[in-house]
């Protein structure tokens, strides 16, 4: 017995496709939902949250300051507009005690090696961030330095 179904019309035997699987809607429906959701959080995460000054610190004591994106399941963070401190030749240099200390407010890019500024971090060397108030001293500091 053939196990195909057939309409038949003026006598004329025509075969009906199949139903689609219901795992198969199920699997393609998730598939575009998840891919939706992904193009949405990127897109929010990128303007709304690209516009705040951070502080990110990192493993190696090191903290950087400038505007990046949080992209979600991403291994990396990209740092743009970088600044950083640099402690001043003939400052202090016990960190412990930063008040004595004379920091200097650095924008990535003038070093000897010439890189651009811009900054890409493997998430596995980020202790945390903070976002900076619009009116934090370090703001304030780049908005002279720019101005």
């Amino acid at each position: 017995m053939n196990n195909t179904r057939m309409n038949f019309q003026n006598d004329v035997p025509v075969p009906v496709a199949r139903p689609k699987s219901m795992v198969m809607r199920i699997l393609r429906w998730t598939a575009t939902l998840l891919i939706i959701l992904g193009v949405l959080t990127y897109t929010w995460s990128y303007i709304g949250g690209c516009a705040s000054w951070r502080a990110i610190f990192l493993t190696n004591n090191q903290v950087y300051f400038g505007h990046f994106c949080e992209v979600p399941f991403s291994p990396t963070v990209t740092l743009h507009n970088v600044y950083y401190l640099q402690v001043s030749a003939g400052a202090n240099q016990d960190f412990a005690n930063t008040a004595q200390s004379q920091f200097k407010l650095v924008q990535l890019g003038n070093e000897i090696h010439g890189p651009t500024d811009e900054m890409v971090i493997p998430m596995s060397q980020i202790l945390f961030w903070e976002t900076l108030r619009s009116d934090s001293a370090i703001v304030a500091a780049i908005k002279s330095l720019n101005h």
